[in-house]
């Protein structure tokens, strides 16, 4: 009896451990399953970001490339805008200097007369060409006036030129006259088609001043923009000089 006893106690045990084995093993398994299942979803991550990583750096070479090429295409660009500037100017300077007014006729912003034959009063003529809607050409005038005083008795006249008054005695080129103390002669342009082309084409912007010696060809180069009186100084200094050498 005690045999037997002991006999089932000893199955009892050895069932215990049995289970207790099963159940680790399955533990095991199902960590292991586990395990497996994620190494696999790790690898699938791990090459979807290789992917995006290798698209991303794909779509950074041809941005940059893109870019690149949107850089030397500016480059270009601004290089050809300054060769069609240098080929303006070379154009400009194989324009005939003595070919700027020709013979004319035409009325002072006072009513009187006039034609090519001004130019002959005086050494050197400055020739001032401006707007009554521009501001800059307004607020160097002055200046102007001051200069024309100043060296009326060098052989110095000046005369501006009224780019968009075609008919004396305008109300508003008056004012602007007599305000800024710009006591020289001023020309109007007849809406004469050949006229304003020979006056203006000079002229793209406004103010424009270039400088005629007696016979009416310009000297030295054409000045657009305004200027200080100093500077203006300086080139009617140079420009007397050339006058009295020739």
């Amino acid at each position: 009896m005690r045999k037997r006893r002991q006999y089932w106690m000893a199955m009892a045990v050895t069932a215990v451990v049995a289970a207790g084995v099963l159940a680790g093993c399955g533990d095991k398994e199902d960590e292991g399953g586990k395990v497996e299942t994620q190494t696999e979803e790790s690898a699938k991550s791990q090459k979807e970001e290789s992917v995006a990583s290798g698209s991303a750096a794909g779509e950074s070479a041809e941005t940059k490339e893109m870019q690149e090429g949107k850089d030397d295409s500016q480059g270009e660009g601004q290089k050809a805008d300054v060769e069609s500037g240098s080929q303006d100017e070379d154009a400009g300077d194989a324009v005939e200097k003595n070919d700027v007014f020709g013979e004319f006729q035409t009325k002072t912003l006072d009513g009187e007369d006039v034609d090519q034959e001004l130019f002959g009063k005086s050494v050197l003529t400055m020739v001032n060409i401006w707007g009554t809607f521009c501001g800059p050409c307004i607020r160097e005038m002055p200046d102007l006036g001051e200069l024309s005083r100043e060296y009326a008795d060098k052989g110095f006249q000046m005369v501006g030129i009224i780019s968009d008054v075609s008919q004396p005695e305008d109300e508003t080129a008056l004012e602007i006259v007599e305000s800024t103390k710009a006591d020289y002669t001023h020309l109007v342009i007849p809406k004469d088609a050949n006229m304003q082309y020979r006056i203006l084409k000079n002229a793209q912007v406004v103010p424009t001043t270039i400088f005629l010696d007696k016979n009416g060809n310009q000297i030295g180069d054409t000045y657009p923009g305004a200027k200080s009186k100093k500077q203006w100084t300086a080139i009617i200094d140079e420009m007397l000089g050339k006058v009295s050498n020739e």
